[in-house]
């Protein structure tokens, strides 16, 4: 019986690292082409063009929030995923950078990591937390629109 047990615990690994590897964003269209592309760049972009997602970390819709307007555009961004958070932290680090980002610092204190980035006309602020086993990472970004301006 108990080697049954085991053999249950095994199958029911095996499930849901499956669901898991073929679980992806739909790219909404049915060219074969497109689902090729998909594998050749697996990374991806969300609400900004400039700040670069690693496919193992996922959305979570219901904890994040999106603002946009005439003078700047916001988002709080929530990702879940199991990874290693040193390198989902090298991974921004080198991503923003590619994206002409500044790394403005780099704090940790103890399980959380936080990152601050700046451009021209954005800031991002990541945050990545390892508390509960699995990485929850937050994505500040804040994007000032062409014509606004602060007022003195």
């Amino acid at each position: 019986m108990r080697s049954f047990t085991k053999f249950l615990m095994i199958l029911a690994c095996l499930t849901m690292f499956a669901a898991c590897t073929t679980t992806g964003g739909s790219t909404g269209s049915t060219d074969p082409g497109a689902q090729e592309a998909t594998y050749e760049e697996p990374n991806y972009y969300y609400d900004f063009d400039d700040i670069l997602i690693p496919k193992e970390i996922s959305y979570v819709e219901d904890q994040s929030y999106k603002l946009d307007n005439a003078k700047f555009r916001a988002a709080i961004m929530k990702f879940k995923g199991r990874v290693e958070v040193l390198e989902l932290v090298q991974f921004f680090v080198n991503n923003m950078a590619k994206d002409n980002w500044t790394l403005v610092s780099n704090n940790k204190a103890g399980k959380l990591s936080v990152l601050n980035f700046e451009k021209f006309n954005k800031s991002c602020v990541i945050q990545v937390d390892d508390s509960f086993g699995s990485a929850t990472t937050t994505i500040i970004a804040v994007e000032v629109k062409d014509g606004a301006t602060a007022k003195k």
